[in-house]
């Protein structure tokens, strides 16, 4: 399918906005590909609220942060940090706690983030970079959550880092080992926020996405739908 700039889309001579396009990867619960999920329910409740449809192009998060960048595309969904020209939104769409997954004879008693110092770090690609940890460490990109939980099983990585909901993934699809042997701590946490460019019609798209989400909090709309897909609900009055 051919693909127009999102700026020379849904935008007519008033500057009207009747489409908004976001991007990104196929994620189970929150981009199905369907249509439903957290990400889709939520931000086309967002954008009726102006009466503009939304539109998800289904891309590794790579492409689809070069899609904003060219302009091809409104939105990336998500990340938690943006380099310019690219920016976040004010309002999360995910906020949730991230975890490791280590051996506990390899690492001995769990001591927090200083257990992390200095300590390789599995991490799925593109998810996980060292400034999401206080003390340093290095990253080793796999290209699966199984893949990093392999590299701990195997001896290759001191951890395996992701969403809890990942790591269960993971393990499921592992072959049957020791569990007694590993264990699973929080990390960290962190939102998740679309990112956008910073041209005259992303002003105007995350302004509607910003005001529209505080709308749909304080009527409590947006709650049923996080509720509905079994994800933490944030605290919105914090950002």
């Amino acid at each position: 399918m051919l693909l127009l700039p999102a700026s020379a889309r849904g935008v007519e001579p008033a500057e009207r906005i009747t489409e908004v396009v976001s991007a990104g990867p196929s994620w189970e619960t929150f981009t199905n590909r369907d249509g439903t999920g957290l990400y889709h329910e939520v931000l086309d409740a967002v954008f009726a609220l102006y009466g503009v449809t939304v539109r998800h192009e289904y891309v590794p998060s790579e492409r689809a942060d070069e899609l904003v960048r060219l302009g091809w595309a409104d939105m990336m969904l998500c990340d938690d940090r943006a380099d310019p020209p690219l920016r976040l939104a004010r309002y999360p769409l995910y906020v949730n706690d991230y975890h490791v997954f280590f051996n506990k004879e390899r690492i001995g008693p769990w001591k927090g983030a200083e257990s992390l110092r200095g300590k390789e770090i599995a991490a799925q690609k593109g998810f996980y970079h060292d400034w999401d940890f206080p003390v340093p460490v290095r990253i080793r990109e796999m290209a699966s959550g199984v893949k990093c939980l392999e590299m701990v099983l195997l001896g290759r990585s001191d951890f395996y880092v992701d969403d809890m909901a990942f790591i269960r993934d993971s393990l499921a699809k592992e072959a049957a080992f020791d569990r007694g042997a590993f264990d699973i701590r929080k990390a960290g946490r962190r939102s998740y926020h679309p990112m956008l460019n910073t041209t005259p019609r992303s002003n105007r798209v995350v302004r509607m996405y910003d005001d529209g989400m505080r709308t749909l909090h304080e009527r409590d709309a947006l709650r049923p739908i996080y509720e509905k897909w079994g994800h933490t609900y944030p605290d919105f009055d914090s950002y």
